[in-house]
């Protein structure tokens, strides 16, 4: 039985969790012939293709999928046995503002990991609305602070990017070309709330306010319901929800932050890298 070696393991999944080479590349801080060629020796110790590839898309093989799931586990528990033998024990409170939509996303499962390698720790999480968390920071209310910005915005540092949608029901779609668009969106201080408001002013464009919510699960039932149009990263478009061909200003791009207290524990640092990592595969 050969071993497999963790370099191949880390760029297999890796690839697996991106679909391209080249992003893999990119967050490996490796070149992408180098990671093709990890590749390449993982498939020739398996004996199978680990890949189906065309000019466009990678996507796991049949054999690539079952050997994900054992590949990640493996680098999970290489990860938390590093940590245990040479990493100092982490205890003490964390307190981490969220936004709702984050709290419900892929984020969830590395904070679930995260709290099973370190359960000395005690994780205390808040969420709101990401001005809202923003304020609260400013008010010693949390260590960390995981949100969104608009672009131009100096909060925290950028983790990730990505390009806001006018979106509506899959199901039961509305005109965007009517007089007055109405809007199912986030009480202030919503960025996106803000983001759509200005779009909206700057081309005279008329709306009318249908649905105001706190819960992004309300915006999102109203807007699968045709209540009302709203806007929304790739990410956080459920089934459902697609999004709007039609005469609609551009909304620009959202910014995934991290910001922090200046000074903060040796385990809200961990959990810090944990966040910006599992952020790469929003």
């Amino acid at each position: 039985m050969r071993p497999l070696p963790t370099e191949l393991l880390r760029s297999f999944v890796v690839v697996a969790q991106t679909g391209s080479f080249t992003a893999a590349s990119e967050l490996l801080c490796l070149s992408q012939s180098t990671v093709s060629q990890h590749v390449r020796r993982l498939e020739d110790l398996v004996g199978v293709p680990l890949f189906e590839r065309d000019t466009r898309n990678v996507r796991l093989s049949q054999q690539g999928d079952a050997l994900h799931r054992y590949a990640v586990r493996i680098l999970e528990l290489m990860d938390e046995a590093m940590t245990t033998v040479c990493g100092p024990p982490l205890n003490g409170t964390v307190r981490l503002g969220l936004p709702e939509d984050f709290a419900s996303s892929r984020l969830a499962a590395a904070l679930g990991s995260f709290v099973r390698r370190n359960p000395e720790v005690d994780l205390v999480i808040r969420t709101g609305l990401s001005g809202d968390l923003f304020r609260e920071l400013d008010e010693n209310k949390h260590d960390l602070v995981f949100a969104k910005r608009l672009s131009g915005s100096h909060r925290g540092y950028v983790v990730k990017s990505e390009p806001l949608h006018w979106c509506g029901s899959a199901s039961t779609p509305l005109s965007v070309d009517q007089t007055i668009l109405p809007l199912a969106v986030h009480p202030e201080p919503s960025i996106t709330r803000s983001r759509i408001f200005e779009a909206l002013k700057s081309v005279n464009r008329s709306y009318r306010v249908v649905v105001v919510s706190s819960s992004v699960m309300v915006i999102q039932a109203a807007v699968m319901a045709g209540l009302g149009v709203s806007a929304f990263t790739g990410y956080a478009m459920p089934e459902g929800i697609v999004p709007l061909d039609g005469d609609l200003p551009d909304l620009g791009v959202l910014e995934y932050v991290i910001d922090r207290q200046t000074s903060i524990s040796q385990a809200a640092q961990a959990l810090e890298r944990v966040l910006a990592d599992a952020a790469k595969d929003l």
